[in-house]
């Protein structure tokens, strides 16, 4: 694809390391069902894209909101089944059951209502019930479940799809998270229901517990080829899927005692060749970056930020460059296969966490789908 077509700053996602690594989610949890995480724009892959590659390969989609759910039910059609992972407002709820989607409950007022709506639009809707075993976010308290389960069972119009709940520290703390996997198990045994998807983990939990006693499994960050944890030997198969990329778009030659970027921060210590690139913060290119390090690659070669990110720009030393990059010019900002430079990397140096430096990638930064011929 013509890089003149590109843009000043966009993202390359790899579709071939999307379906590789949901076979590594796949394989990790003893071939559960995955249901793909794609909020939040598929962590900043893009989401309507992403589904649609990945359609054929996953059994659900999971999403945050009503807004996320209907854009992929746009791409993927119907007979996909689609589950906003959060709580919907009552203003919300109309639309989801049109659309036929999985929604949680975490009450039994909560039940008590999509029965009521339900029935109102003669529908069934396909709720999954929520078990707070240590998130602390949603769902029916340990001691509530199995009681509320078995009389939501009862209400007309509810088809209980799935039990469901969440590690908050799979990623931390094992003894805990195996004392959650035992203490939920045993709360779905109780109710004496046998619904068809029963998840909890997340991508910590695939690494390291498996399918952690479910038949379903919701990878979210090690789907775009990040492991959460270390140590796993199915970490290393992951493949990273976003390259993000921007244009030089200046190269200038600075004297010694030279200011670089707002606050002058950066005062050039001698004299130095300068690359002004396409992208800041406005971008998504973190502004706590400034004075941390942080480096992009410009051929081949790893070229250090000067100054303060700013808005629409940032700056590099491109004096050890052996050739003068020109305008025009690919900077690698963010890498998978081809760029030395991780989330993970940027993350350590911008105080965040990988989760945030992708998700945080601006919607004026064009997403390109690349195809293994393409």
């Amino acid at each position: 694809m013509p890089q003149q077509n590109m843009g000043r700053t966009w993202v390359e996602v790899d579709c071939a390391a999307l379906i590789d690594n949901v076979a590594v989610a796949r394989n990790a949890a003893g071939q559960a069902a995955v249901m793909a995480v794609v909020k939040a724009d598929a962590y900043g892959h893009g989401i309507a894209d992403v589904t649609s590659q990945l359609s054929g390969h996953v059994d659900a989609f999971g999403v945050a909101t009503l807004a996320e759910a209907l854009t992929v039910r746009q791409a993927v059609g119907k007979n996909h089944m689609i589950m906003v992972l959060g709580a919907l407002l009552a203003e919300e709820r109309e639309a989801a059951l049109r659309s036929g989607l999985h929604v949680t409950v975490s009450s039994i007022d909560e039940a008590r209502q999509y029965c009521t709506l339900a029935a109102t639009l003669d529908c069934s809707c396909p709720v999954h019930l929520v078990a707070d075993t240590g998130m602390g976010r949603l769902g029916l308290l340990t001691g509530e479940f199995s009681a509320a389960a078995t009389q939501i069972a009862t209400m007309p119009n509810l088809a209980i799809e799935g039990f469901a709940t969440h590690f908050p520290s799979a990623d931390e703390d094992q003894q805990f998270t195996e004392h959650q996997i035992d203490r939920f198990r045993e709360l779905c045994r109780r109710t004496g229901l046998s619904p068809r998807w029963v998840h909890l983990a997340n991508s910590a939990g695939i690494l390291r517990f498996g399918k952690a006693g479910g038949n379903m499994v919701r990878p979210g960050l090690m789907l775009y080829g990040i492991a959460p944890v270390t140590g796993s030997p199915h970490a290393g198969k992951l493949s990273p899927a976003l390259e993000w990329k921007a244009k030089v778009t200046q190269i200038r030659n600075l004297p010694e005692g030279s200011g670089i970027s707002y606050g002058q921060t950066f005062v050039t210590p001698r004299q130095m060749r300068v690359a002004t690139i396409a992208a800041g913060y406005g971008d998504g290119y973190p502004r706590s970056l400034s004075g941390t390090a942080a480096e992009v690659i410009i051929a081949n070669q790893r070229c250090p930020i000067l100054g303060r990110v700013t808005m629409d720009m940032l700056m590099a030393d491109v004096s050890h460059l052996e050739t003068a990059p020109v305008p025009g010019d690919t900077v690698m900002l963010l890498g998978g296969k081809n760029c030395p430079v991780t989330a993970a990397e940027l993350a350590e140096k911008a105080g965040l966490i990988p989760w945030e430096i992708l998700t945080g990638i601006s919607p004026r930064v064009s997403r390109v789908m690349i195809n293994n011929n393409n």
